[in-house]
């Protein structure tokens, strides 16, 4: 099995051997299909609303050992610095600064800043178009972790994956390189199985991180959604797993509400790659919080 780049995250680690660190989750939050989200423009939402789901969230990721990010959507720069500032404040988890908007997610790398976190950042994300201000601002404050996104949907694929890569990595810092993460993108509500094989050549081409959002094609799969919503958050979390068992390390699962249902799937593709690395090369020496140790107690 491959290895990559590791990359931390807080208190996560993304990458190394395929087994080494389970695949990360990532919950968004404040997006506007959330109830407990009041005022978008102005970032105002119900605070025990939002913690609850958080803490949700974080207990059932704790008690099956899944890296757990937030995925912090904002649509202004006012709304995204009262969303950070809050999930500074009563969190410790890593998280996402997630906008369309350039000037929002700039605005969110300066409150990362001013609030002393920029260690459990992701910044969400570039491309080779992103503007010279935000390469600079990226490369003074520095964040743990950024997002590129490869996708080209006009040439899906590893190879033109892998050329958008190289194009970002000439504009960007050096100092940079290590700490980026590689959306793949998924294209629609068939395509995972497409996504995931060109994720695994990707990440072995490039030596990075992979992984992508396949909630976004079951958000757009009507047929599926009249099953009823335990029908569809099912078939969430197999296909989850599924992306996880190609190696992917980190997976957006869509509304933070859904956390606690499916990170069991990636709990469970994590202790089969584990055991799958173990098998092949005898490495005993893993260490860490890994899923095989949170649901058998055992020591691979």
């Amino acid at each position: 099995m491959s290895d990559c780049a590791k990359i931390q995250v807080g208190e996560h680690w993304l990458g190394g051997a395929v087994g080494e660190h389970p695949t990360a989750i990532i919950g968004t939050i404040f997006s506007g299909a959330q109830r407990f989200l009041e005022d978008p423009e102005e970032g105002r939402f119900g605070a025990p609303e939002a913690l609850r789901q958080i803490e949700r969230g974080a207990t059932a990721c704790r008690r099956t050992a899944v890296p757990y990010l937030l995925d912090v959507v904002a649509e202004t720069p006012r709304a995204m610095e009262r969303e950070l500032s809050f999930v500074v404040a009563e969190t410790s988890l890593p998280f996402l600064i997630d906008a369309s908007d350039e000037a929002v997610r700039l605005a969110g790398l300066r409150a990362a800043d001013r609030l002393g976190a920029l260690g459990r950042t992701v910044y969400n994300s570039i491309g080779p178009d992103a503007p010279d201000e935000e390469l600079e601002l990226l490369a003074r404050l520095r964040p743990a972790a950024i997002v590129v996104s490869t996708m080209d949907p006009a040439n899906f694929g590893a190879a033109s994956a892998l050329e958008v890569l190289r194009e970002v990595e000439a504009r960007l810092s050096p100092a940079l390189h290590g700490r980026l993460l590689l959306d793949v993108g998924f294209l629609d509500e068939a395509s995972p199985g497409v996504s995931c094989r060109a994720a695994q050549e990707l990440r072995r081409s490039a030596g990075l991180p992979v992984g992508g959002a396949p909630c976004n094609g079951l958000q757009m799969w009507e047929d599926l959604k009249t099953l009823g919503e335990g029908a569809f958050v099912a078939a969430l979390a197999a296909t989850l797993g599924y992306c996880a068992a190609f190696g992917l390390d980190f997976l957006f699962a869509g509304p933070l509400r859904r956390i606690p249902d499916v990170a069991p799937a990636l709990a469970a593709a994590g202790v089969y790659n584990r055991y799958a690395l173990v098998s092949e090369t005898g490495r005993r020496d893993l260490s860490g919080e890994h899923p095989i140790r949170a649901l058998f107690g055992a020591t691979p």
